[in-house]
């Protein structure tokens, strides 16, 4: 069971790369006995390089799709997650076992519009839970219901762009964490940062697509994630597109909180690809609804210093994500 939570909780860290690649640092902190903003750790996700790649324009009439939201719009944005997973063991298959759906709530509200576009706002999460799972066991339900309900109350700022593009931000954890919560929420924190899609600078039209293509650090993984997004149809300032990503990862060690000291644990090898649909408004800050589909499949290694013995475990995980935004009436 220890072995099953631990690869399930070494998805989940992974799971958050399903939107588009990081591309701003983000701090952590943690608040002070006085209330000031103590910095909690170094940036946990940063992006070596990003690149956004024009393929074709599109067809006419095309114009420059540029996000401008008015000062105080606010969104209400519900995710949902499902995945599923299956791993073995030395090329023994593992039992397979269900991870119970998640759902995650916060509010978004813009803050600031500077003059050359940049956009302020804030968020905070209202609600996590597990959803219910007759099929799941009871001690997965229980343990990731512990982990979500701890995202109640997280809240933090970003920054972005009129492009989509995260130039900065912070978000600030509850106390009294422990290192595997809350590396699990610096992840899912960081996943705000890829719930947009960054559009081209120059003119499009519908049939337009473009690539995005980053190296980043996610959760403590070097990554290579490439994005290719295509103009479905634009109208009345929304703007549907149609998503597909491709991301790997090569052969190097990991630093997971709560490893057991003599054991050294390495990832060997990740890919994962996925696609779906996302609906943006230009004059909202998130998106007002995504559904991306992701496979991915891994392996790793985890060695005991004492014995020397080196047990090779592989995932295959298929995960679900859902997003719906509303807009006060």
């Amino acid at each position: 069971m220890k072995k099953t939570l631990l690869v399930s909780s070494i998805c989940f860290l992974l799971a958050g790369g399903g939107f588009k690649p990081a591309t701003a640092p983000v701090s952590a902190e943690v608040p002070s006995a006085n209330n000031q903003l103590v910095s909690d750790s170094t940036p946990t996700s940063s992006t070596v390089q990003t690149k956004v790649e024009l393929l074709n324009a599109g067809t006419e009439p095309k114009q420059e799709l540029r996000f401008k939201p008015q000062v105080n719009a606010k969104q209400t944005v519900t995710l949902t997650m499902n995945m599923d997973m299956t791993s073995s063991v030395e090329g023994r298959p593992m039992p397979k076992f269900q991870i119970p759906a998640s759902t995650m709530k916060m509010e978004a509200v813009v803050t600031q519009v500077d003059p050359n576009g940049d956009i302020h706002f804030q968020f905070n999460y209202t609600d996590a839970d597990v959803v219910a799972d007759a099929t799941a066991q009871p001690e997965i339900i229980n343990a990731m219901r512990s982990t979500l309900k701890k995202m109640v109350g997280l809240k933090g700022t970003f920054v972005s762009d009129n492009r989509g593009q995260v130039k900065s931000g912070n978000f600030v954890l509850p106390e009294g964490l422990d290192p595997m919560t809350k590396q699990l929420l610096q992840q899912v924190s960081n996943s705000l940062t890829q719930l947009s899609a960054p559009v081209p600078a120059e003119a499009i039209g519908k049939g337009a697509k473009w690539r995005v293509t980053s190296s980043l650090n996610l959760a403590g993984i070097n990554l290579s994630q490439s994005s290719i997004y295509e103009l479905a149809s634009f109208q009345d300032n929304v703007a549907n597109l149609n998503v597909t990503l491709e991301q790997q990862a090569t052969s190097q060690a990991l630093n997971l909180p709560n490893l057991p000291a003599d054991a050294t644990m390495t990832l060997k090898s990740l890919k994962s690809q996925g696609q779906g649909q996302m609906n943006i408004r230009l004059d909202a800050a998130m998106p007002m609804q995504a559904n991306i589909s992701v496979n991915s499949n891994g392996e790793m290694s985890v060695k005991g210093a004492n014995n020397g013995k080196e047990t090779t475990v592989s995932t295959q995980l298929t995960m679900q994500m859902a997003l719906e935004s509303q807009l006060p009436k």
